[in-house]
């Protein structure tokens, strides 16, 4: 994917988590059902956990409140997001461009790490699979990260949302497979790329990156398959 193209897609997300912050995470006030399965595929002592993407914080509160870990650190490239976290999620927090190389740079290692919502977003696979080579460069041995991405296309009402790449001056021949730009109509109209990244996928960007793939497994929305987590372990510690 040209240069130009992906700064194009990271500003149109930037500009929605910007705008669209509260709507968002009014949207997501609730754990999603998977949270309690993900909790289970974190180490059974897991003092310490790393939200790379963590939005509002909502994984934090969750996994706090079930007594599944004693500090929280949050990584987002969303200011407004922090913001909401800080104020209802107890951690430190770290304002990052997760697109760019060296985002998770001066963070140490940690038991369990979770990107929930948030490879989906960054443009180009060369740049996805470097973000999750730099996760397992900050994980444990025998620690644990969770990756949760939308399988939007499994549902007719997701589908729904999916818009013409016309719609911002692409062509489908700008992007890569398996990308898409979906509309997001609620307290306000806007667009964002979204990348689909599913079960065969989520394993090879794992392989690539020196982890091994430990379980797998579908929940939430109506359907209660609209995520797909995928819970890894390094190659060398499992």
């Amino acid at each position: 994917m040209r240069q130009a193209v992906v700064a194009q897609l990271l500003q149109l997300n930037h500009a929605f988590y910007e705008e669209m912050a509260a709507p968002f995470a009014g949207s997501r006030q609730k754990p999603w059902p998977g949270f309690a399965t993900l909790s289970r595929w974190l180490p059974a002592e897991c003092p310490d956990l790393l939200d790379v993407g963590c939005g509002d914080g909502r994984l934090g509160r969750f996994l706090q409140q079930a007594g599944r870990i004693q500090t929280y650190t949050g990584v987002d490239f969303s200011q407004s997001l922090l913001q909401i976290a800080q104020a209802h999620t107890a951690g430190t927090f770290w304002q990052r461009d997760l697109s760019q190389p060296g985002s998770l740079d001066g963070l140490p290692l940690f038991a369990g790490i979770a990107c929930l919502a948030t490879m989906q977003h960054i443009p180009g696979r060369a740049n996805r699979l470097r973000l999750l080579q730099e996760m397992a460069a900050h994980l444990m041995p025998t620690g644990r990260l969770v990756l949760a991405n939308w399988q939007f296309p499994q549902s007719a009402r997701q589908r729904r949302k999916i818009s013409r790449w016309s719609d911002i001056g692409l062509t489908a021949a700008d992007v890569e497979p398996n990308d898409y730009l979906l509309t997001w109509q609620r307290n306000g109209f806007a667009r964002r790329y979204v990348c689909l990244i599913d079960a065969a996928e989520s394993a090879a960007l794992a392989a690539a990156a020196g982890l091994t793939v430990l379980h797998q497994f579908y929940s939430d929305g109506r359907e209660g398959n609209l995520n797909l987590y995928t819970a890894l372990g390094q190659a060398n510690g499992v």
